[in-house]
């Protein structure tokens, strides 16, 4: 389970970076969303009924969105004061072991930069991405989702990694 958690973990984080809205993002770390989302899957790894790493994806991308569904719903519904949160103790030191400052920070300001690219596609560009890139979904199943052709889906892909790219070289479509 270590070395299966290990090798989707960064995926899942990616996918909750691009999920959560800016309003979330300030008030917790994708990281938070990413633990529990690992945590439930493993509580209910017996009721995951796929085969390979594409059922896998969307299985726990379902686990992860409603996790964050919830997770903003929460903070809607209490309109916490960002004072009255208090950070853990120890959580740099915490950081510190898991990962190096300087990695951490790396890795963090490329996966801001894609979430903010992200962020500027259109929601079908944004949606067509996160089903196939992140979900891995067959084209069948992402035509079914969205009520298109096959062949709508893979020209809609097509178009909204260009677009990704355009806006990441900092050339906005």
């Amino acid at each position: 389970m270590d070395a299966l958690y290990a090798r989707v973990a960064p995926r899942v984080l990616a996918y909750v970076r691009m999920r959560m809205g800016p309003s979330l993002r300030a008030r917790m770390d994708s990281r938070d969303i990413l633990q529990a989302t690992l945590l439930k899957s493993f509580e209910h790894f017996g009721e995951f009924q796929g085969a390979g790493k594409p059922a896998l994806m969307a299985w726990l991308a379902r686990i992860a969105e409603r996790e964050i569904l919830d997770r903003a719903d929460y903070h809607q519904r209490a309109r916490r004061s960002a004072e009255r949160e208090t950070p853990l103790d120890g959580e740099d030191a915490l950081a510190a072991r898991v990962t190096s400052v300087l990695s951490r920070m790396i890795r963090d300001e490329r996966a801001e930069k894609l979430a903010e690219a992200m962020a500027g596609l259109s929601d079908a560009h944004r949606e067509i991405i996160l089903l196939r890139k992140f979900q891995e979904l067959p084209f069948r199943e992402i035509a079914a989702r969205l009520d298109k052709s096959e062949d709508a889906c893979r020209m809609l892909l097509a178009r909204a990694l260009s677009a990704l790219t355009l806006r990441l070289a900092g050339k906005t479509p």
